[in-house]
């Protein structure tokens, strides 16, 4: 990966604000966040040690989880440990999969995809959070501090979509790193010596700095854009929302491998999905068949909850077909073309087999789809603001 590099305005106005922190760690404030930063190290570097782990009690792993800063999105800690975590993963697999993600071998990104696809529960932000406190010279913390500070300092050092949206994998990952680490670098003479010092920074920019901005400008803190109008026209336009939407959504979606390498706007699609093979959520007859759908939105429990197939030119017929090998499959199945294109949907719909499935499928114009990501998008960025991610 090509090294990053910040232009003399953003040294400048990176240093500016260093000058003004380096009196703020002088403040009870400061101290306070300093302390409570290095607790948290001190904490997780004893609880999760490679000893530690091997014998963890089932309470001492609910403590583990009730301190990570991560889970203060969940209102009933205690329930979401139970039942989100212990209930579907096993004790012994969480722990195993957290002793290979920190001290086993190879690669980071690699140790980071194993340990979200072995672990059901753990999002981003809480796996950044184990792996910063633990190893702060190496890994940085990926939450909602970064994601607003970075483009607040005119840090364009990532992708426009790691701040509106979750990382997906160990690879975007390592970019946070990569990123988070060249401003750390170019801090190295304002007392911010590791990622820990960085976070402490971004803190402070975060809670004092950014509302005193505001505040002159006259508008509220870290207003949002208004969302720019989405205008969709073909195939692959159709199939990169579908993407979008599902993420914004929750869901975690797939796209056809034969479309996995199409490009829209610059977005290749296969970065908008999440996953890209098809889970073994059934046999390998339904697995062919679906690997064909063009886009399905997968649950958390790995089945198909939504499947679409986008038709812009081709006949509906084949899609409907498409679709309907997966019919004893739990899920519900969309046409997305034209809206010129209702009328021959309507006809084939009246057609065996699918008058028999007609409360199964679903015909969204283009134009639908559009509005859909438009209203979605605020919403989802407002969600994230307001109650964090995971």
């Amino acid at each position: 990966m090509a090294a990053l590099e910040l232009d003399a305005q953003q040294i400048q106005t990176l240093r500016q604000h260093a000058e003004e922190y380096k009196s703020y760690l002088l403040t009870p404030e400061g101290t306070a966040s300093a302390e409570e930063h290095r607790d948290h190290e001190r904490y997780f570097k004893e609880r999760l040690s490679s000893a530690k782990l091997e014998t963890m009690l089932p309470a001492e792993f609910k403590e583990i989880y009730r301190t990570l800063w991560a889970s203060n999105m969940w209102g009933n800690k205690d329930w979401y440990i139970e039942n989100k975590l212990i209930a579907p993963n096993g004790l012994e697999t969480i722990k195993q999969e957290l002793k290979k993600l920190l001290y086993g071998p190879g690669q980071i990104d690699i140790r980071y995809d194993e340990f979200r696809k072995n672990v059901k529960g753990f999002g981003p932000s809480s796996v950044s959070e184990i792996l910063h406190f633990i190893f702060p010279d190496k890994f940085c913390l990926w939450n909602e501090k970064p994601k607003s500070v970075l483009p607040f300092l005119g840090l364009n050092l990532l992708p426009d979509r790691f701040f509106k949206y979750q990382i997906t994998n160990g690879k975007e990952y390592v970019q946070c790193v990569n990123a988070l680490g060249t401003v750390k670098d170019s801090l190295k003479g304002f007392d911010i010596k590791d990622f820990i010092d960085l976070d402490i920074f971004f803190w402070h920019i975060y809670d004092d700095v950014m509302p005193i901005e505001a505040g002159k400008r006259g508008r509220p803190a870290k207003a949002e854009p208004s969302p720019k109008a989405v205008q969709i026209s073909d195939h692959d336009g159709a199939e990169y929302y579908l993407l979008e939407l599902g993420r914004m959504l929750g869901y975690l979606p797939y796209v056809s491998a034969r479309d996995q390498g199409k490009v829209f706007n610059g977005h290749p699609l296969g970065n908008a999905a999440v996953h890209k093979e098809i889970p073994p959520f059934a046999g390998d007859r339904d697995l062919n068949s679906a690997r064909e759908i063009d886009v399905i939105w997968f649950g958390d429990d790995e089945n198909p909850k939504y499947c679409f197939e986008v038709e812009h030119t081709m006949d509906i017929a084949r899609s409907l077909n498409r679709l309907a090998q997966l019919q004893h499959i739990y899920a519900k199945f969309f046409i997305v073309a034209p809206q010129e294109r209702m009328s021959k949907f309507d006809t084939e719909m009246q057609k065996f087999p699918y008058r028999r499935m007609h409360d199964r499928y679903r015909f969204i114009s283009y134009q639908q789809l559009a509005s859909l990501v438009e209203v979605t998008s605020p919403f989802h960025e407002l969600r994230v603001k307001l109650l964090g991610e995971q």
